[in-house]
């Protein structure tokens, strides 16, 4: 498998771990918290944060950190790593840390590791991303392929400009019958605005009398411009359901404006309700065929 390859696969499990809303990333042997920073800077802007790495392997290890741009996909929730992405500059040239990009990382031991963002003044408009990989190979593989750990976080930065953030529904579904809670929703997203974001809004539940019984939120599931992702989104419904539910979507996008409002409906039926049902009317049934079988009852009138 060539390192490209490597790093795409690597680089896709982090990514759907940020869509689904994993807060931590474990790996063969790394822990890495947090998985993605998101900022909106402006031209000559600094920030800076820091990342905790967890060596959780059985050995020390030798830990490279490099950084890489990123690209959507249109049309898809897939991303490509390019190494530079086009432009005058990227996020790539905008990062440095508070370690050595190569160093031996003890067993059981965790790094907390500054880093500086740094948005340059011709830094242009728009969503620029980029990865930040730890990679751990065994101290004493010196072959050509050499197999270790490798750990990503994503780099979201929004230079303001002329940028549009907007996005539309394209599916709204659950599953029609359902037994119990947890209910889980599925909403297909497609980003057309200019720069990535995060569509926030909720799903409020009604029951067959028109009474609110719960509300979902939506929030913090990145969408990348030109792209479609599916948002997930749970009710954690407790107690009993039964009978006829109506889920009503709402979504806004960055600036505040609603996008759609969707319904679906959906219906909740206990299983174990029905086989206890029909166990109990079998006993009877039987019950009394047996009594009608085994017991005689006569009557007598003196004259």
């Amino acid at each position: 498998m060539s390192n490209q390859v490597k790093i795409r696969l690597a680089g896709l499990a982090v990514f759907l771990s940020l869509i689904i809303g994993v807060p931590a990333l474990a790996g063969t042997g790394f822990t890495l918290q947090p998985v993605k920073v998101s900022h909106t800077m402006i031209p000559g802007d600094i920030v800076s944060g820091v990342i905790t790495l967890i060596n959780e392997s059985d050995e020390d290890v030798n830990l490279d950190i490099v950084v890489e741009d990123f690209v959507p996909t249109a049309g898809t929730d897939n991303i490509s790593f390019v190494g530079r992405a086009e432009g005058n500059t990227t996020v790539r040239d905008w990062i440095s840390f508070g370690l050595a990009p190569k160093t031996i990382f003890r067993q059981g031991s965790s790094h907390s590791i500054p880093y500086t963002i740094r948005a340059p003044l011709d830094a242009e408009p728009g969503s620029h991303f980029g990865i930040i990989f730890f990679t751990g190979t065994r101290i004493n593989d010196t072959g050509q392929l050499q197999v270790g750990t490798r750990l990503g976080m994503l780099i979201f930065v929004t230079i303001p400009g002329n940028q549009l953030q907007k996005g539309k529904v394209l599916g709204f579904s659950s599953p029609k019958f359902v037994q119990a809670g947890p209910v889980p929703f599925k909403i297909k997203f497609e980003n057309t605005g200019t720069v990535h974001f995060e569509p926030k809004g909720n799903i409020t539940i009604t029951n067959i009398f028109g009474k609110k019984v719960g509300e979902v939120s939506i929030a913090g599931q990145a969408v990348l411009p030109t792209g479609v992702q599916d948002l997930k989104a749970e009710w954690a419904a407790g107690g009993l359901l039964l009978g006829r539910y109506r889920a009503e979507l709402n979504i806004i996008d960055g600036e505040g404006n609603e996008l759609t409002a969707d319904q679906i409906t959906f219906y909740a039926f206990p299983l174990w309700y029905l086989v206890w049902f029909i166990v109990v009317v079998a006993v009877l049934f039987f019950g009394l065929r047996f009594l009608r079988k085994k017991v005689k009852i006569s009557f007598s009138v003196n004259k």
